[in-house]
């Protein structure tokens, strides 16, 4: 059954016959999520134009993907414990191919949006099993690796998908976008097949478990994503249909907590989040799928807002935090098992804050380049905080803790990422308003000084136009864009300011964290390093000797 107190002792699964290929199968299916959700988002105005949506109803597009993701979180949760991760991970493989093949056929909307959901359905089983695969069945001088694979997804995932949909756009079809997803599914059906151990099907939990707690669950979890994944474009509390989706997702969720309160074994254990630590670190994943968010969407929309590039050329500035993942990950595996877990978290936060503060140098001149030293030191330290950080989740969790390690941390991936966009979207745009507001204050008609300005971009465009009143007035509007340009780059930098004050936030989060819990038979987790103390070296006077005088 689930994680109680009396089943805590229960025994882990056993180890994976070819755990590399697990490790592999982890990070495959976690990038390949990330990824597709990202170059859905990205690739937005392509897809739409396509099948001839227009803007509304083209934004639930990559709802449909992310919301399908978080429906089957709890679910695949269930499934998981009773037909095995294998088996689960296997069907969600295939369902994930077919409909990423079938998405670009799509003669219409709706039916995208349907192949969408499916599409999430499926690949949304990846993360929360492949989670609980790490902890319970790789051995225990693999876990740093899994860990590290698992964390590198997020970052490499967000960060690839801007120059992979402009690659295809300039130089094939925005198909795919999709149909790279179909090449994905095959390799990670076969390292599922290969990599995860066969276990039999568990027909008394199917009997006995709790699929309408599950149910309630993602039922409620996926109805406040929407309301968060809309809340924006529909001007948040203003929309009926925002303001109902909060309404059903929160009387959802605590129906859900109602139910399993009467429960005698609920499958998920609340009583983890009262360990020692749990909560500070759930609020940590949180501020680093913040941090991440950060990092990838004030770059990117500077760069297009300001400097007006299209997606391959902005790729080629967030290459900087995703191809050192391949360095920046493997090492980080190497130093868990050198460096004490809150250190290196600590370190990962206080890293990552530097390349946050290093951007705040933000001007309207800045190009690509200019972000690449702050781009590297916030891959370095948002990757070195997350392996760290889960790593150090690990010991507090006894074997029969999966399950609610996987909801946990498919809950906060998801609705981090979710949060952290929406609030750095609604930060950044109410920043712009206010910077705009301050400058133009500065700008009157009338005054010498705008007049001069505006004269000065009429004479430097006034061989491209008819007739002085076309120059002036072009003049005038190369002056509001100047402002406009301004305004997003002043509103960078804050996004920039509030990140960085996040990342140190979280720095003081991690100075309360303190030794892990004892856990009864805990899972093949390697021990956390202890810092040795230093050993005071002490001078002995040997009796009865006695300094002289110096003469």
């Amino acid at each position: 059954m689930s994680a109680t107190p009396g089943t805590v002792a229960a025994t882990p699964s056993p180890p994976a016959d070819l755990p590399w290929l697990g490790i592999f199968a982890v990070l495959m299916g976690a990038i390949a999520t990330t990824l597709t959700s990202r170059l859905t988002s990205i690739g937005l105005a392509d897809v739409r134009g396509a099948i001839g949506a227009g803007f509304d109803e083209g934004a639930w597009i990559p709802t449909a993907f992310s919301a399908a993701q978080m429906m089957i979180g709890p679910l695949a949760i269930f499934l998981g414990r009773v037909y095995t991760p294998r088996r689960v991970l296997l069907a969600g493989s295939v369902v994930y191919g077919l409909a990423e093949f079938l998405l670009p056929l799509a003669p219409n909307l709706p039916t995208l949006l349907f192949l969408q959901v499916v599409a999430g359905l499926g690949s949304g089983t990846f993360i929360p099993l492949t989670a609980s695969f790490i902890l319970t069945s790789l051995p225990r001088h693999l876990w740093p690796w899994g860990l590290a694979a698992y964390a590198m997804n997020i970052i490499l995932g967000l960060n690839l998908a801007s120059s992979l949909e402009g690659w295809y756009v300039e130089h094939a079809t925005w198909h795919w976008i999709f149909w790279q997803n179909t090449l994905v599914a095959g390799p990670l059906f076969l390292l599922y097949w290969f990599g995860l151990r066969r276990l039999p099907v568990d027909r008394d939990y199917l009997r006995h478990g709790d699929f309408r707690g599950m149910l309630l669950a993602a039922s409620g979890f996926t109805l406040v994503f929407i309301a968060l994944d809309q809340g924006d474009r529909l001007d948040w509390l203003s929309s009926s249909l925002v303001v109902a989706l909060f309404a059903l997702g929160f009387v959802a969720l605590g129906l859900f907590l109602l139910h399993e309160s009467m429960l005698d074994t609920p499958s998920i254990d609340f009583g983890l989040l009262v360990r020692r630590n749990v909560v500070v670190l759930i609020v940590l994943v949180l501020i680093t799928r913040f941090l991440v968010t950060a990092s990838n969407t004030l770059v990117t929309n500077y760069l297009i807002q300001v400097r007006g590039l299209r997606p391959l050329e902005v790729g080629n500035a967030v290459l900087w935090v995703a191809l050192p993942q391949l360095v920046i990950a493997p090492a980080v595996a190497w130093m868990l098992g050198r460096l004490e877990p809150r250190f290196a978290i600590g370190t990962g936060l206080a890293i990552a804050a530097s390349g946050f503060l290093l951007a705040t140098g933000i001007t309207s001149q800045w190009v690509e380049g200019n972000f690449s030293i702050a781009l590297l030191l916030q891959a370095m330290g948002e990757t070195l905080e997350l392996t760290a950080l889960i790593y150090f989740f690990g010991h507090h969790l006894g074997p029969a803790d999966g399950i609610t390690f996987g909801a946990i941390i498919q809950t906060a991936r998801l609705f981090g990422g979710q949060l952290g966009t929406s609030l750095i979207v609604v930060f950044t745009r109410k920043a712009e308003q206010l910077h705009s507001n301050l400058i133009g204050q500065h700008i009157s008609i009338g005054e010498p000084d705008t007049t001069a300005r505006i004269a000065a971009y009429a004479r430097a465009i006034g061989s491209l136009s008819q007739g002085a009143g076309h120059a002036e007035a072009r003049g005038t509007g190369l002056l509001a864009a100047a402002v406009r340009a301004q305004s997003y780059t002043l509103s960078a930098l804050d996004g920039f300011l509030l990140a960085s004050s996040v990342a140190v936030l979280g720095v003081g989060l991690v100075l309360v964290l303190r030794e892990p819990p004892v856990i009864a038979n805990p899972p093949a987790v390697p021990p956390c390093i202890r810092p040795q103390p230093r050993v005071r070296r002490q001078r002995h006077r040997v009796a009865g000797a006695s300094r002289e005088p110096v003469r």
